[in-house]
């Protein structure tokens, strides 16, 4: 039986230093700002304070983006952050001709 238990401490003790060793990097971490998207019917969608590596689908696709976030973004020409996609760097805009963005992922 103390053997047991004190497996089962050491079990723990392992767990918890893991914990603490990797819980930071497996923290999600927030861009902040507001990522605006230009609708096609001319009116604007925003994205504020967006988590980094979490997939954002527009509700239309976008002409164009600002992306005023501390945060490089990637717009992707399909939904669910697929397709060919584009890099949009902190604090900047971009307007397409025909390229139309669908989806945003940060980070």
């Amino acid at each position: 039986m103390t053997g047991l238990i004190t497996a089962a401490r050491a079990a723990l003790t392992t767990a918890a230093a893991l914990a603490l060793a990797l819980g930071p990097a497996l923290d999600a971490r927030a861009a902040t700002g507001t990522f605006v998207y230009d609708r096609i019917d001319g009116s604007h969608g925003r994205i504020a304070d967006p988590t980094n590596l979490v997939c954002y689908d527009f509700d239309t696709p976008a002409l164009g983006v600002d992306n005023d976030t501390d945060t490089d973004a990637r717009v992707f020409n399909n939904y669910g952050c697929s397709g060919v996609s584009e890099v949009v760097p902190s604090r900047t805009a971009i307007t397409w001709g025909r390229y139309r963005a669908q989806s945003v992922r940060f980070g």
